[in-house]
């Protein structure tokens, strides 16, 4: 008897892939369409993105081909991409928090939360899954989560640049959140369904409702603004 798989299994490069084209348009106005303005550590944090988001609409194509000797070769790539995607994560939030400009100073305290336990989270999921890597079904899951985790901000870009009636910034947060924890919910209850409950996607909604609670409450805590503005002095 075959085991079950999420969702449909041959058709997983296509939802990687349709995820990958999420994280096109959303960045399009702000990275692609200006390249020759941004310095290079937007570059250098872009490029390791790109890749990653790459990787793994080919690495679920191969999967879903077995051609699994590729596949694992091609995989040994992340065990650079990874860290060098974490570093420049963190490269990329420091900047930020150094800036001060008014978007930092509305924002930045409480993005700067959402970028680390984003960071944590993707480090945490990418690790499972090379524990897991024999277990095709657990490995698959994990690898997806790291998707999940790093979608809302292209999903917030998508929903300001191109949806009527989104026109601010905390609009648009909360409409990337709750359209990523609908996703992810979607994806558990698919999981249950098939009789796996200790699915990994309650690892990634856990995270995103942590952030996107975080984003309502962190204004509150003068200590955490604190906190981040020191960071942002280094």
């Amino acid at each position: 008897m075959q085991t079950a798989q999420p969702l449909n299994v041959s058709k997983s490069p296509i939802y990687f892939f349709l995820l990958f084209l999420v994280v096109l348009i959303g960045f399009y106005p702000s990275y692609f369409a200006r390249l020759t303005q941004l310095d290079p550590k937007h570059h250098f944090h872009a490029i390791l993105a790109t890749g990653w988001m790459l990787m793994l609409v080919v690495q679920s194509w191969l999967a879903s081909r077995r051609k699994i000797y590729i596949h694992r070769t091609i995989g040994k790539l992340s065990l650079v991409i990874v860290p060098l995607f974490i570093v420049s994560g963190i490269m990329i939030m420091h900047t930020m928090l150094a800036s001060h400009g008014g978007f930092t100073k509305a924002f930045g305290s409480r993005l700067a939360f959402v970028d680390m336990t984003t960071l944590l989270g993707f480090a945490l999921a990418y690790g499972l899954a090379i524990h897991f890597r024999t277990n095709r079904a657990v490995h698959s899951r994990w690898m997806a989560c790291t998707a999940l985790l790093a979608l809302p901000p292209a999903v917030a870009r998508v929903f300001l640049n191109f949806i009527p009636g989104i026109d601010s910034f905390p609009a648009a947060f909360h409409a990337a959140y709750f359209a990523t924890e609908i996703l992810s919910v979607i994806l558990i209850a698919n999981d249950i369904n098939l009789k796996k409950a200790k699915t990994p996607y309650w690892m990634a909604l856990g995270v995103l409702l942590v952030q996107h609670v975080s984003f309502l409450l962190l204004q509150q805590f003068p200590a955490w603004t604190a906190f981040t503005n020191w960071l942002g002095s280094l």
